[in-house]
């Protein structure tokens, strides 16, 4: 390549001793023109004869008469800067309304399946700047005409992608100016434009559309779209948060409540660092116009709320592990049912749990899977499913406790009209206070409603008529993980660090118990696993043991992210606690808890 100036203009031109295979022609974007300055740059150009910004004629050495392919003559060839053009040298490149097609791009793109710029707007995009998709020699030297799209991920998400709006990629007047491509529907950039607003709703407590133009430049999802890329975690809440966000007809549910005191963060499994993709698909259909996709009588309910395992929804005979694999994936089931679940009767030995799902009939229909009515069955009122995990549990997070169903996703689209659904409280040892303190807790009431009538709960049968009624009594005993979370050496919370920086690991507990108990943390660690991106890496904590009463505490490690770890990955600290007998060393309870955090490139 030679660097020439040709009025006061420097040049790159491409030696005519360099050819291009047909295969590197079809890269360079523009095939059919080979890539090189004899035959190439010289069929549009003439950078001997030409002018650079001649007084009359053609601008940027452009031929008056252009010949490809060889043989084929364009004559008349016009490009020149016109009063009324708000961007210069491009309003009579391929303008698509004069009659004689004599702009440099259409000369040729008359005889193409594609970009013939005849105006009449059956064909891709007649009558608009080529240039606006199509920069000529913007960054990359040697791709004359390839689309250079600012956010290459965003679009394809926007066009075909299944969890987009699926607006096609013919379709860019549905978000862009049509008169030029770089502005937006309402003639504004990227940043001061309102036409993301419907769907990337800037209500509510995360401003979607501000989050969606911060990253429509590098995206959002790993290169398969499987996957969000580190820290963006809340991307999720930027649609389905408060705000008003509606796509194809249909508002996002709201699954992020206030965020200060109840939501997915606070109530729900954000709380112990449980990513949306950890149950959901991110691969398949989304915004399919539908409300609510699932319904019992389609047994559809993996995919009609885009799940990655399965689910017995509806419920009809199905036991573990069939009936709950989405949630005993992480849950350990004989927890759930077990001795040591909140969900029980410390008075009469009654695990509540175990009587639900499995001594109640799992082929009995009392509860409503989808929401929508009960139905008739042979003269009495039933439901359509047997009673699972998520017809009690809304694992998003509910203004209430437990992630007990309060009705708000439950509702009709669009409504409240199931709220409130089971009437949960946790009341303190006098049975009267409530509490939203598991660990104060000691009673525990939920209002469900008349065997065989839906009205009191709205999703299933049940016994208890009235409110409070206490219904089960549990002992104040136990150990809990109130938080992790990773700082700095002064103790300021910090959620990104760079190989071969100090990390302080936290951890606090409650203990709950009248003796004095053995505490052990182990089995704790920290680092990157081969469910997430970057080069797997383990920092072990060690073990912390000791003999406490009743109480709360906290605990620390100072550790080095390693040198492997790789900047802009995700990675996270697991730990694990439990008490014992002092005497006996019979393990009492357990319970561990998840930590995300990011590696960064040094600064």
């Amino acid at each position: 390549m030679r660097r020439i100036e040709i009025f006061g203009v420097v040049v790159l031109v491409v030696l005519s001793g360099l050819f291009f295979t047909d295969t590197q022609v079809r890269a360079l974007g523009h095939y059919g023109i080979p890539g090189t300055y004899e035959g190439g740059c010289d069929v549009c150009h003439d950078f001997i004869n030409g002018g650079y910004a001649p007084t009359s004629g053609n601008l940027r050495w452009i031929r008056s008469t252009i010949e490809w392919p060889a043989g084929t003559v364009h004559s008349g060839v016009t490009y020149t800067q016109t009063s009324d053009e708000t961007l210069p040298y491009e309003g009579t490149m391929a303008d698509g309304n004069d009659s004689d097609l004599d702009g440099p791009c259409e000369v040729c793109h008359t005889n193409t399946n594609y970009h013939t710029n005849f105006g009449d707007g059956t064909n891709h995009l007649d009558g608009t700047y080529c240039t606006a998709c199509h920069p000529h020699f913007s960054e990359e030297t040697t791709n004359y005409f390839q689309p250079s799209f600012t956010g290459t991920q965003a679009h394809t998400t926007h066009w075909t992608d299944p969890k987009g709006p699926q607006l096609g990629e013919e379709n860019c007047v549905a978000c862009h100016l049509s008169s030029d491509y770089s502005l937006f529907a309402d003639g504004l950039s990227l940043s001061a434009t309102t036409v993301c607003d419907p769907c990337h709703s800037p209500g509510g407590p995360f401003d979607g559309s501000a989050d969606a133009k911060a990253k429509w430049v590098d995206g959002v999802y790993t290169g398969d779209g499987t996957e969000l890329q580190a820290g963006n975690n809340n991307w999720c809440a930027s649609c389905h948060d408060s705000g008003t966000s509606v796509v194809n007809g249909v508002s996002a549910p709201d699954v992020m409540g206030d965020n200060t005191a109840w939501g997915y963060n606070h109530t729900g499994h954000g709380k112990f660092s449980v990513l949306c993709e950890d149950c959901h698909d991110l691969a398949v259909t989304h915004t399919d116009g539908e409300p609510r996709t699932y319904a019992a009588a389609l047994d559809n309910y993996r995919a009609g709320y885009r799940l990655n395992e399965d689910m017995a929804v509806p419920r009809n005979g199905e036991n573990h592990p069939q009936a709950f694999r989405l949630c005993t994936n992480c849950h350990i089931y004989t927890d759930i049912v077990g001795p040591d679940s909140n969900f029980r009767d410390d008075a009469s030995g009654q695990q509540y749990h175990e009587l639900h799902l499995n001594n109640w009939g799992t082929s009995d229909w009392i509860s409503d899977s989808d929401f929508d009515a009960p139905v008739d069955c042979e003269g009495q009122t039933c439901g359509d499913s047997a009673i699972t995990c998520v017809i009690c549990h809304n694992v998003h997070g509910p203004p209430n406790m437990a992630m007990v169903r309060h009705g708000e996703l439950m509702s009709s689209p669009g409504t409240t009209d199931k709220v409130p659904g089971f009437r949960f409280r946790w009341y303190k040892a006098d049975g009267t206070t409530q509490t939203y303190s598991v660990e104060e807790s000691q009673y525990g009431s939920l209002l469900c409603t008349v065997t065989f009538d839906f009205s009191g709960n709205h999703a299933c049968t049940g016994c208890h008529t009235e409110e409070p009624v206490l219904t089960w009594y549990r002992s104040s005993f136990g150990i809990r993980l109130e938080s992790v979370w990773t700082t700095n050496a002064s103790n300021v919370t910090k959620t990104n660090f760079y190989p071969g920086e100090n990390i302080r690991y936290h951890a606090r507990f409650t203990l709950s118990g009248p003796d004095q108990y053995i505490v052990k943390i182990a089995d704790s660690k920290a680092g990157n696993d081969g469910s997430m991106a970057g080069t797997d890496w383990v920092t072990l904590l060690n073990d912390k043991q000791g003999k406490v009463y009743e109480g709360t505490y906290s605990v620390h490690w100072d550790k080095t992210i390693p040198l492997t770890a790789d900047p802009g990955s995700p990675a996270k600290a697991i730990v694990k606690i439990g008490m014992a007998n002092a005497t006996t060393y019979e393990v009492l309870d357990q319970d561990n808890m998840t930590w995300s955090f990011n590696i960064v490139s040094a600064p």
